[in-house]
């Protein structure tokens, strides 16, 4: 194997592990949501909006956290979307001091949404009208090329063909080709044992899975 597909899996798993201790890390933040109820409970009428904006930023900063973990497992540019949506919600209702501040954070919540509406970051890893990236979603590839992989089959088409190969103990190759559904997929380029590009082609026929 290359050095460079041993670096690159070892990127993946540290990446993965930082999102495992994230989201480790939100769960044991649920224990301080708790205390806030009887703080909450105990505090006058007068003094409980100070609490309550800190109860909500802590709330905000564990959803923060838990995007930032799927967007370490996604790794598509719609989670970094995701999660700079949340970043900036909570910093106009918990930090925003001015009506200069609120306006700033609408105007870049509404640049996100033209990015989200026209540019497509969804479907950002599709290169061509079926050359795709292994990390592409199975459900923006149907959408896309109009098939119909089944998504149980796994989250992206990498790793669809990852269990095909598995399943079929097949070695992945280049130009090895996995008929599933109304699709056949080919593995078009890889380095080392690590896919990186694959070729979506949507059949006449709807068959079982076969290679």
């Amino acid at each position: 194997m290359k050095l460079s597909s041993k670096i690159v899996k070892i990127v993946i798993t540290l990446e993965l592990i930082l999102a495992l201790l994230l989201a480790i890390g939100v769960v044991v933040g649920f224990v301080d949501i708790l205390g806030y109820f009887k703080i909450i409970y105990y505090t006058s009428p007068i003094d409980t909006f100070p609490v309550m904006q800190t109860f909500l930023g802590h709330i905000l900063t564990l959803v923060i956290g838990l995007e930032l973990a799927v967007m370490l497992v996604r790794n598509t540019p719609s989670s970094v979307i995701e999660v700079l949506l949340f970043a900036i919600a909570r910093k106009m209702i918990i930090e925003s001091k001015s009506m200069v501040d609120i306006l700033l954070g609408v105007v870049a919540i509404g640049v996100l949404f033209f990015i989200n509406k026209f540019f497509d970051p969804a479907r950002s890893f599709i290169t061509e009208i079926n050359i795709v990236n292994p990390a592409t979603l199975v459900k923006d590839i149907n959408k896309r090329l109009e098939v119909n992989i089944p998504e149980d089959l796994g989250n992206t088409v990498g790793g669809v063909v990852a269990k095909l190969s598995k399943e079929s103990r097949e070695k992945l190759e280049r130009g090895k080709t996995f008929k599933v559904a109304d699709a056949e997929i080919t593995i078009l380029s890889m380095d080392g044992e690590l896919i990186r590009e694959l070729k979506v082609v949507k059949t006449d026929e709807e068959d079982d899975i076969s290679i």
